[in-house]
């Protein structure tokens, strides 16, 4: 510190007023240099500066962020306090001309008395040490201004930053010139804020106010803003609250000077408005879990002023969420009321309430569950007489469920949550769950029981087993039986496994695939060699059995195998054909034969009549009896002894004339009438399945009449050749009566009218 400094320290702590050496003529001051806490700490009697003498507080590093409450006190005589930064202060040290490079705002030429201020130092890149000079000498940079020395005087200071608010707008010293206008501030705020400013006079005076950006070329100002002629008072202050017009407009602080200089301190600050706004972009209204957005951000905050902003989404007190954008959501309907807190950055709290209507359109999701038997499409399966128990409990909302109902293929059956089912009848069943919301909402679902019984269905196999050996690509028939105890056959169900190699419908086994369903199965194999297929029956309840088919695939039979089987089968019609029509020939001759011996041929006669039609009448293959016979036409059919008998009826006429009683024929009564037999189809039908051969009839030349010479008193016989004919008698089965019939030689049957009835009847020997 040198000298001057421990002779300082040494006067304070006698109480003795200190004092500076003056230095000897008008070079560069040889100033002593103090901490500012060893000038404070000085006592009430302050520090001695000698005159012609200076003293240089270091006040220590300090930014423009900060503004100092500085208090002077300058006794006994007056002295130049001098305000200097790390840079300037070296024009004063070196005695060259300083006056440009002081802070005119804080600095004071002969000044004696007391005067405060506070000062902010003025903005720079890099924080800057700052000095106070006190200055009792006649400087060589002075330029004549100022104390130029006299007597010993002493000075106090006091210097620390200035009370603050959080939000200031401005807080310095100023000086102004006369008759100037300046703008001291400028700032743009939200609607509501409040602006207070005082200022501290400390010369001159001059009149504040507030004009918008398009009243700074005139004399507008906006009212409630203004401070007139301010001076000559401690401090004045204003309040004015920011009207919802100027809302965030840009709005400048104004200071004019009147006729001197004007020399002032003043502070300015905000109390921004804490009034929290809530957006709601669903328009009030959501529904059950659906998250909304909610906007703070349109909460007043030009001044930073928001330290936080907390949602309470139920009014439960708990904040459920934090910040300007937030989701919110809600598990329950009804009208919900949100709350949204803004705490200031001073501590200050407000709370808003927004409301918010919650509906609930979902429908609930029925689920039935239980515990028993599932199958592979998830049906239950209940074996009949069995119970089964339904839940509705695992049924789910977004809200709750309310309510439960059954029913079973569309009938109500209950509204408790747990149901009971049992059948005793196998069959299908349909339950349907609806349950429903407090909100009136419902949900249905439906399950499907199937109720079985536990007998199990056998194929019967026989008809496939039977069936060894197939062609190769001929198709081959399969029929499946199958018997149950308790279903019908409509009921059983056959699938055939054709490809015991694959499994196609993906459940793992090989071998039950429904490559084809049906009772009967129409197939062919294409490869040779052993092949085998499955077959499975289920009954109505999915009970099965099962078997797998094994048949061996050969080649078929060759084409020349064929034609030669062709050929035979050809050949066996042919030959059929053939003794068909030549057994129906034989057969038809026959009968024609007995229809002429009917007629009272011979059979000698018939066989001549039948050979005579065949050789001069072109017939049919198929000739029937009656044209074999001639008779056809209708033509009358006469015996040789008939002829005889009218050549003799003839005779006798011309001798004795027409009344003569040998007119009749005396054997009309022993020939056999014209009857014409019908054939008998069974005989017909005999003939062809016997394949009988055509019998060969002895054939007699027929009778040539022999005329004979008449005697006196007689008539001559005409002589026959003929064989000795067989006399027959019986009893007619009509009236009972005898008679005899003289049958050929050779006819072994013949049917005659009873000569007293006229029925028909058969001899036969």
């Amino acid at each position: 510190m040198g000298v001057p400094r421990l002779l300082v320290l040494l006067l304070v702590g006698l109480m003795i007023t200190p004092a500076a050496l003056a230095t000897d003529g008008r070079a560069a001051p040889q100033c002593a240099e103090f901490d500012l806490s060893d000038v404070i700490s000085s006592g009430s009697a302050g520090v001695g500066v000698d005159p012609g003498a200076c003293i240089i507080v270091d006040i220590g590093v300090r930014s423009h962020g900060t503004t100092l409450a500085i208090d002077y006190e300058v006794m006994d005589d007056a002295m130049d306090v001098l305000l200097f930064d790390q840079n300037s202060v070296q024009t004063y040290k070196n005695g060259q001309n300083y006056r440009s490079s002081i802070t005119e705002e804080a600095s004071f030429e002969s000044f004696i008395g007391n005067e405060w201020l506070d000062w902010a130092p003025p903005q720079s890149i890099n924080a800057k040490n700052w000095y106070i000079v006190f200055d009792n000498t006649a400087h060589d940079g002075d330029e004549g201004f100022g104390d130029q020395g006299g007597m010993t005087a002493r000075f106090k200071i006091q210097l620390a930053p200035a009370a603050t608010e959080k939000h200031t707008l401005i807080h310095d010293t100023f000086i102004i010139q006369p008759g100037q206008k300046v703008n001291v501030a400028s700032f743009n705020v939200d609607a509501g804020t409040e602006l207070s400013f005082w200022t501290h006079p400390i010369s001159g005076t001059g009149d504040m106010f507030i004009q918008s950006d398009n009243q700074l070329d005139g004399d507008l100002i906006i009212a409630g803003t203004n401070m007139d002629d301010f001076g000559g008072v401690d401090t004045t202050q204003t309040d004015w609250t920011v009207p919802a017009f100027l809302d965030l407009q840009n709005l400048n602080l104004m200071v004019e000077a009147s006729t001197s200089p004007l020399h002032f301190s003043l502070k300015g600050w905000f109390d921004p408005v804490l009034s929290p706004v809530i957006v709601d972009y669903a328009n009030s209204a959501t529904t059950i879990g659906e998250k909304i957005t909610l906007d703070a951000s349109s909460t007043p905050n030009s001044l930073q002023q928001i330290r936080s902003l907390s949602w309470d989404f139920d009014s439960d007190s708990t904040y459920d969420a934090f910040g300007n954008l937030v989701d919110a959501s809600w598990d329950s309907p009804g009208l919900k009321t949100i709350n949204l807190t803004a705490e200031s950055e001073t501590g200050q709290t407000t709370t808003v309430s927004h409301q918010v209507q919650v509906n609930d359109i979902t429908d609930p999701n029925a689920v039935i569950s239980g515990s028993g038997l599932r199958g592979l499409n998830g049906e239950w399966r209940l074996l009949r007489l069995s119970d089964l128990v339904l839940q509705a409990s695992n049924s789910n909302d977004d809200h709750a469920i309310s309510s439960a109902s059954w029913s079973v293929d569309g009938a109500p059956t209950s509204s408790a949550s747990q149901f009971t089912v049992s059948w005793s009848e196998i069959g299908t069943y349909i339950v349907t769950l609806t349950v429903t919301d407090p909100s009136g909402n419902t949900g249905s679902t439906n399950t499907t029981i199937v109720v079985y019984d536990s007998t199990v269905p056998i194929l019967e196999t026989s008809d496939i087993t039977d069936i060894k050996e197939v062609n190769r690509g001929e198709d081959v028939e399969f029929k499946a039986k199958a018997v149950d105890a308790w279903d019908e056959q409509s009921a059983l169900r056959f699938t055939w496994d054709l490809d015991l190699d694959k499994d196609t419908n993906g459940d793992g086994d090989l071998l039950n695939d429904p490559d084809y369903i049906g009772k009967t199965l129409v197939t062919s194999f294409d490869k040779n060699g052993k092949s085998s297929f499955a077959l499975t029956v289920y009954d109505g309840s999915n009970n099965t059995d099962f078997e797998v088919f094994e048949v061996q695939v050969v080649d078929p039979p060759s084409e020349t195998n064929i034609l030669g089987i062709v050929a035979i089968v050809f050949l066996v019609i042919v030959i059929v054909s053939g003794v068909v029509l030549f057994g129906h020939k034989g057969i038809q001759k026959r009968h024609a034969i007995e229809m002429l011996m009917a007629k009272g041929l011979t059979l000698a006669e018939a066989n001549a009549r039948v050979q005579d039609v065949a050789g001069t009448t072109k017939l049919p293959p198929f000739a029937k009896a009656i044209q074999m016979a001639g008779m056809s036409d209708g033509g009358a059919v006469k015996s040789g002894l008939q002829l005889q008998s009218e050549a003799k009826a003839e005779e006798i006429a011309a001798i004795y004339g027409n009344d003569s009683q040998f007119q009749g024929d005396p054997n009309a009564g022993f020939r056999p009438q014209n009857v014409v037999r019908e054939v008998d189809p069974a005989l017909a039908e005999a003939a062809l399945a016997a394949f009988a051969e055509d019998t060969p009839i002895q054939t007699v030349a027929p009778s040539v009449p022999v005329s004979g010479k008449v005697k006196s008193g007689g008539i001559a016989l005409p002589q026959s050749n003929q064989p000795v004919n067989h006399t027959l008698k019986t009893d007619c089965s009509s009236c009972g009566k005898p008679f005899t019939v003289n049958m050929p030689h050779g006819v072994k049957s013949a049917v005659v009218a009873c000569p007293s009835c006229g029925g028909d009847q058969l001899f036969e020997r």
